[in-house]
């Protein structure tokens, strides 16, 4: 075995980190750069195998120390890399060449990757380089308004909040997203990982390009490639800090107390009711209270990153950790998150040995309350130190609420302030795969995933005393915390065989077989009645109230085969066949088989087709396909036994113990079907500078499992599921890039839009009713036929009545000069239920994307822009503050009508409400159209020329970056991007009602990148 001395081992790794070399002689070599134009400015010029190099200058010129045995390699955006050897050179003229074909990038798809070329599917991809540019907490997010057919939908502003992901439009009714597959792993999320980490981002948006993947695929697949060391020897070193403030772009403007007095006082007057003595008699100017201001402020963000990769021909490795910790705009929410992540790769002749493993820690501390409903008056006192936790939600010290006339009252702020909350999470997503080339092109692959995770999510809620009410006291301590465990398996064996024949027939067959065990275990304890606040360990607990529990495992078996065929380039064919069988279905059931077909004719390789004319290349595809998708919960066929219940028999009606069924299934539910048809089109203009791609597609899915209400004479209480609804989306997508990489200023720009129609096609049931944005009940969206999911369902206000008399006439005896007018839609002279109608659908028809590059010597920008179009969101602040009589109201409730004011838009100020005028319309909803700049970033590189003294520096570069620097809107929200965040749930039903959601913040970042 050979040995090194400590000395030896020294000089290695000094000479790896670039410090002083034991080389050879070195040389001084000159040169230009140039293309057909004239020279090239800020060509990248790097010794191969080092992290060593330089930039040509503004005369194209350049300059560097090599060794005769070192091989230069020449890459500039938009150009084809050269890799020029030194050997007894001293003068270089380079001569690049524009990359003629665009289309024949690299880009990786299902178990795999594919010339541009060769690609029958609609798949869309973005680089890592573009990703990392922004320090984004979540990676989901990045891909924001990058990707035509991709809507990213943000879950709000909330530190570490996640985003709903949708692919050419909704083809179901459950919360379904994509299948992610990073570093070839199945998973359901991205959001643990490091934006930085990312190599590139695929997404298959048709049949044809998911069909492989099955189960899962059928709302699209994301697949995720990770940063991997290179091959060509040497260490590098890349660090990226950077620190920033963000605050709330937008605050709601609530009425201030001698506001809300006179909308208070004029409601009861209207209503013939005594004034609340706090708003009259008892008014207290020094009493103030602006919940919003208190609960709003400047956050801090900071981000440290640091990746170390590098190899030689045999092994390659790359290390990376991240940190991430972010404080809310909103006090008591903050996030911290850890990555450490590790790729490596060992090759030996035919064999090869792939590893990549990511750990993530993530703890949360969410605020659960702000802008809740019901919320503290401003006329009532924040603090009062004699209540107990020294906080308050009347201005009465007795505690009673009765002088400001409201029967529930609570401080949410306090109440967050006092509890203690804290999810912390912990996950690991590895992959190890080996691989033989058994013969030239025949590769055997077994791979074997794990993605597993633990979370804890513990919550405290102390005793406190805000005022008498039942929302404004917690008589009792309460602990609620649940430990809940995932893991998920999987065993792959794949075949994959490529060869090329006579020259012009290229055949790649692959063939595969998985399998997949998922199991899930969630314990919980609910414990009461603590010896103090300071005791908060559930075994200290004098009740013990709950102990929730569950526990799942599915398995899913599944063969799959493909074969992609090229024919002299031109004329191209895929085609999949795919059977998956899932434990969720009852045996005979199980299995469903999904098969695809795509093909392609690649125009610009013909003949007659002139490549050096306004269309440089062209390429036509069409594919059609089917994917199957369990979209259901574990034992959902399986009826569940009370083996202790009791019921009367006999005439005395004695009570008997026995069992009985206490919930209803339906065990003939199968898979749903998702089928797509996709005709597409890719072309390069101008010199191959200008690429363009389009799609329409066609997307029905049917079978859709959904959950139904039985008839409660069945006995049981349950909704069971059903295949029982269809959705077609349908839409056209275009992206186009273009660039200029010539002369002192270089710039890029690349577009994308969508068209999307949404429609229920068929739902064998009543409507399906959602949305509700009230604690009284109140439900804005209705899924039919013929509408598109969650679509807004209600009256159409015709304005308001001027007189009693044309309230009257109307045939209203509830309402009253001053009540909204409601249209009589069916024009029977009654205002009925019959009277509601579509108000318009939260699903934007119109989505955009606009990114910009520019560089200019040693400095750069990048843009990202992105809107949305023709969608509706429901404002329930609008609500709040017009028409809920325990909480505050919106200032301009003080412009509502009166006989001096009347032509307001605003209803009369009331209580009561006899006329309704609460109920669902189209008075809540408001455009949810928005243009923003997502990202701004500008740098500074310090030149190449002055890293070369250093020996060991290759990059510094310092930049500042601003998230949601301008938004361009008509919505009086806090942001035209709610999530769901509805009292319905997060379901599809819910999308676009915003209850305040969490503000989207402003965000201000400097910081410094590294390279050594």
């Amino acid at each position: 075995m050979k040995q090194y001395s400590l000395a030896g081992l020294f000089v290695i790794l000094f000479t790896l980190l670039g410090g002083a070399g034991l080389k050879a002689q070195s040389l001084t070599v000159t040169g230009t750069v140039e293309d057909a134009d004239g020279p090239l400015i800020g060509v990248s010029i790097m010794k191969k195998g080092t992290s060593s190099g330089t930039v040509t200058d503004l005369d194209g010129g350049f300059t560097i120390q090599a060794e005769p045995e070192d091989i230069l390699v020449f890459s500039y955006i938009g150009y084809g890399t050269l890799e020029v050897p030194v050997g007894d050179q001293r003068q270089l003229q380079i001569t690049m060449d524009t990359d003629a074909n665009q289309l024949d990038e690299i880009v990786v798809v299902g178990y795999g990757s594919q010339k541009k070329s060769d690609l029958t599917g609609a798949v869309s991809q973005v680089s890592g380089t573009e990703l990392g540019k922004f320090p984004v907490a979540n990676a989901t997010e990045s891909l924001q308004g990058r990707l035509a057919g991709v809507r990213i939908e943000s879950a709000g502003g909330a530190p570490g909040a996640g985003a709903f992901v949708t692919i050419r439009g909704s083809g179901t009714l459950s919360n379904a997203q994509p299948l992610y597959v990073i570093d070839g792993i199945l998973t359901g999320s991205m959001d643990n990982l490091n934006p930085a980490d990312i190599e590139s981002v695929s997404v298959l948006k048709d049949a044809s390009a998911s069909a492989i993947y099955g189960s899962r695929a059928a709302n699209g697949v994301v697949i995720v490639t990770t940063k991997k060391g290179s091959p060509n020897g040497g260490l590098t070193i890349e660090a990226d800090l950077s620190a920033g403030v963000q605050s709330a772009i937008n605050r709601i403007d609530w009425a201030n107390a001698g506001e809300y007095a006179l909308i208070r006082n004029r409601a009861n007057d209207n209503d013939g009711t005594n004034r609340s003595p706090a708003n009259d008699v008892d008014f207290d100017p020094t009493v103030d209270t602006d919940i919003q201001d208190l609960s709003l402020r400047t956050g801090a963000i900071y981000n440290t990153g640091l990746r170390l990769s590098g190899g030689s021909e045999l092994f390659t490795f790359s290390v990376s950790g991240n940190y991430l910790d972010e404080t809310g705009v909103v006090r008591e929410s903050s996030y911290n998150k850890a990555n450490v992540r590790v790729n490596s790769t060992f090759t030996k002749g035919r064999f090869r040995l792939e590893e990549s493993i990511g750990l993530t820690r993530t703890e949360n501390n969410p605020n659960y309350y702000f802008n809740s409903e019901r919320d503290i008056l401003p006329t009532a006192a924040f603090r009062n130190p004699d209540f107990e936790g020294g906080y308050a939600a009347t201005s009465d010290p007795s505690g009673s609420t009765a002088i400001h006339g409201v029967g529930n009252m609570r401080n949410s702020l306090a109440q967050a302030i006092l509890e203690d909350r804290t999810i912390t999470s912990n996950g690991l997503l590895g992959n190890v795969a080996a691989s033989f080339e058994i013969i030239d092109g025949l590769t055997y692959k077994l791979s074997a995933s794990l993605d597993q995770g633990n979370t804890n999510n513990y919550r405290f809620t102390p005793t406190y005393f805000f005022n008498a009410t039942a929302v404004g006291r917690q008589n009792f301590a309460e602990l609620n915390e649940t430990n809940s465990e995932f893991t998920s398996t999987i065993i792959e064996n794949t075949l994959n065989y490529e060869r090329e024949l006579a020259g012009r027939h290229r055949i790649n067959l692959l063939a595969g077989y998985t399998r997949q065990v998922s199991t899930g275990r969630t314990l919980g304890i609910v414990a009461r009645d603590f010896p103090s606040n300071s005791i908060r360990v559930a075994s200290t607990a004098q009740n013990l109230a709950s102990a929730p529990s569950f526990e799942f495992k599915s398995a899913l078996l599944s063969s799959f085969g493909r074969v992609n065929y090229a024919y002299d380039d031109r004329y191209l064919l895929t085609a999949t066949l795919r059977r998956d069988a899932s434990s969720l279905f009852r045996e005979d059931l199980r299995a469903g088989v999904f098969p695809s077909v795509a093909i392609g004719w690649n125009v610009g390789k013909e003949s007659f087709f002139n490549a050096d004319g306004f269309i440089n290349d062209l390429k036509l595809r069409l594919s059609y396909g089917e994917i199957g998708s369990n979209n259901t919960q574990a034992y959902e066929i399986d009826p569940v036994l009370n083996l202790f219940g009791e019921y009367p028999l006999g005439t005395n009606q004695t009570r008997r113990t026995g069992y009985s069924v206490t919930k209803g299934v339906n065990d003939a539910i199968k898979w749903e079907t998702t089928t797509t048809t996709d005709i597409g089109m890719e072309a390069s203009f101008l010199d191959s500078r200008l690429s363009v791609t389009m799609d329409y597609f066609i997307k029905n899915t049917n079978d859709i499992l959904v959950r139904l209400s039985i008839p409660r004479f069945t006995g049981f209480d349950n909704d069971p599921t059903f295949n029982a609804a269809s959705i077609r989306n349908k839409g056209f997508e275009f992206g186009a890039n273009y660039g200029k990489f010539t002369g002192d200023f270089n710039w890029s720009l690349g577009a994308n839009l969508t068209l999307l129609d949404n429609e229920v096609t068929d739902l064998p049931s009543d409507p399906i009713v959602g949305g509700q944005f009230t604690s009284n009940g109140l439900r804005s969206t209705r899924t039919e036929v013929g509408q598109p999911i969650g679509s807004f369902y209600g009256y159409e206000v015709a304005g308001i009545y001027r007189s009693d008399a044309e309230a009257a006439e109307d045939g209203r005896t509830d309402a009253r000069a001053g009540d909204f007018k409601f249209r009589d839609i069916n024009g029977d002279g009654m205002l009925t239920d019959a009277d509601q109608t579509y108000l318009g659908s939260p699903i934007p028809t119109f989505e955009y994307g606009l990114n910009a590059n520019f560089f200019w010597r040693s400095f750069d920008a990048t843009l990202l822009f992105n809107g949305v179009a023709g969608n509706k969101i429901l404002n329930a602040n609008i609500y709040r503050g017009y028409f809920d009589t325990e909480g505050n109201y919106l200032a301009d409730a003080v412009n509502a009508w009166t006989p001096e004011n009347s032509g307001s838009r605003v209803p009369r100020n009331t209580l009561v409400d006899q006329a309704f005028n609460r109920r669902m319309s189209d008075f809540y909803l408001e455009s949810g159209a928005y243009f923003r700049l997502r990202n701004l970033q500008i740098g500074y590189s310090l030149p190449a020329g002055l890293l070369e003294g250093t020996n060991a520096i290759s990059k510094i570069r310092a930049y500042v970056n601003v998230q949601n620097l301008f938004t361009i809107t008509d919505y009086t929200g806090y942001y035209p991007e709610p999530g769901r965040n509805s009292r319905g749930g997060t379901n599809i039903f819910n999308a676009g009602v915003d209850e305040s959601a969490y503000p989207m913040p402003r965000t201000f970042m400097f910081g410094l990148q590294l390279g050594f």
